[in-house]
């Protein structure tokens, strides 16, 4: 008879554990072979940014690293989704507690030996459970859980690479205004020492007024815009130090360079990059695990259409007497089963299935716009990160035509060919040049990391998967 039961629960555990969600199939879209006509195994570095060779922003991205809070959310989600990992993985083994019980009783009709006599009673046991996961509910929702593990690492990836990318651009942005600052900062000396000089040519009536007036404004014009890219500045500042998470006290207390400096130039980029490179996306790999998981979701809410098979066991001592509870002869023990299942639910499964289905689609369909969304970016990416280097190279040409032009008109002005408003003019249009090219240059960085960022800046899917 044991070694029927015995039997029997072999055959169970053996054959138990089928999995009823649908069979998993990687979504296939069709991916050029590359993105620049050239092929190429080129791979972009896990410390991309230090690429750009400035060892103050590198210290700029571990603080980043280190202390952003966005960052620390992500990394709290993920502790989040092991302890449920965990959870569910439990269900998969047998639960096996101990049991106690020391109790005192007056006899009554269901002790007759003891009728009417107090008597104690001692027990100690060791309790076993075990759900059959005949129908792969349990397994089904250790791999859900996995597979929301594993999104939220990605998500976190994701956040990271955003994080680093913004650092990078914010700080490039204060470079760029603190340029401009200083190009407003000599234009604006320029323009005041020449409004300084018509103004007394007019007291001696050298000029007409005209042509002071034209210099004062001129002056102001200059004055105001530098007044509002200080104010830029300050934004940019204030924005770049909460995401390096620094403390209310840091903000106030501005620690972060205000002085002019060269731009670092915009890294090649490799010609030829794979689009393999696609794969390397962890925004990709976060709609991927999203898609398992609500596939092995539809396997978990299928299993409720079928029964709950349980068993169970018991093994321990009970005796009377304390001091006899460990002998051979006080030793009890039971083992059995039980099903629980429903007979009618009003649909409740059904819907509960039909629910599991929706989002899947949803998910697929979140998977398919997630990749195109990434090509979209790679394309743009690629076409910006071109046309900004030589957007850079005409607005160069621009500011050194119109240096040279301002030179000429100064001399025409003087030799009396020409009057003020020219002057006037060619300042103003190289003042807007100058600080136009110092955006160009901005614009020419920002391509070029958005490259990095559309490549996946050098994220290694299969680390992510090994920390596990």
């Amino acid at each position: 008879m044991k070694l029927k039961i015995i039997s029997l629960i072999s055959l169970l555990l053996i054959f138990g554990g089928c999995s009823l969600s649908p069979k998993y199939e990687q979504p296939q879209v069709s991916i050029p072979s590359n993105f620049t006509g050239e092929s190429a195994d080129s791979k972009i570095s896990v410390a991309w940014w230090k690429d750009f060779n400035d060892e103050y922003l590198n210290t700029l991205v571990d603080e980043a690293l280190k202390n952003n809070y966005d960052l620390s959310l992500a990394m709290s989600r993920i502790s989040q989704a092991r302890s449920q990992w965990s959870y569910a993985r439990s269900d998969r083994y047998p639960n096996i507690g101990a049991k106690g019980e020391a109790t005192r009783n007056n006899g009554n009709m269901s002790n007759p030996v003891s009728m009417g006599d107090n008597y104690n009673n001692f027990s100690l046991s060791a309790v076993l459970s075990f759900e059959l996961d005949l129908w792969g509910r349990a397994r089904d929702s250790d791999r859900k859980a996995y597979a929301m593990l594993l999104s939220s690492k990605a998500s976190r990836d994701t956040i990271k690479l955003s994080l680093i990318s913004n650092v990078i651009q914010s700080y490039f942005g204060i470079l760029v205004l603190n340029n401009q600052v200083e190009i407003s900062r000599y234009t604006l000396k320029s323009r005041t020492e020449s409004y300084e000089y018509r103004k007394k040519e007019y007291e001696i009536g050298k000029i007409p007024e005209i042509d002071m007036q034209q210099a004062k404004s001129e002056m102001a014009s200059v004055k105001a815009q530098m007044q509002k890219l200080l104010m830029e500045q300050n934004a940019a500042q204030t924005s770049l130090m909460i995401l390096l998470g620094r403390n209310p006290q840091e903000i106030f207390d501005l620690k972060l360079p205000t002085e002019a400096k060269a731009l670092p130039k915009s890294p090649v980029i490799p010609i030829g990059l794979s689009s393999t490179l696609l794969e390397q996306r962890p925004d990709i790999e976060v709609a991927t695990q999203n898609l398992k998981a609500s596939n092995f979701a539809i396997g978990v809410a299928r299993s409720a259409y079928f029964p709950t098979i349980s068993l169970t066991g018991l093994a321990g001592y009970v005796s009377p007497q304390l001091n006899n509870l460990m002998q051979s002869s006080s030793s009890t023990w039971n083992y059995g089963g039980n099903f629980v299942g429903n007979l009618l639910d009003m649909g409740r499964t059904m819907a509960n299935v039909d629910y599991a289905k929706a989002q899947q689609e949803e998910m697929l369909l979140t998977y398919g716009q997630v990749v195109r969304n990434a090509f979209g970016e790679v394309r743009d990416s690629l076409f910006n990160y071109s046309m900004s280097g030589e957007r850079l190279k005409s607005l160069d040409d621009q500011v050194k035509a119109l240096r040279r032009t301002l030179v000429l008109a100064e001399l025409r002005y003087a030799e009396g060919y020409t009057n003020y408003l020219e002057v006037l003019n060619t300042q103003s249009s190289l003042f807007a040049a100058e600080l136009t090219y110092q955006s160009a240059a901005l614009e020419n960085l920002s391509a070029s990391i958005n490259v990095y960022k559309a490549f996946g800046g050098g994220w290694d899917k299969t680390k992510y998967v090994q920390e596990e």
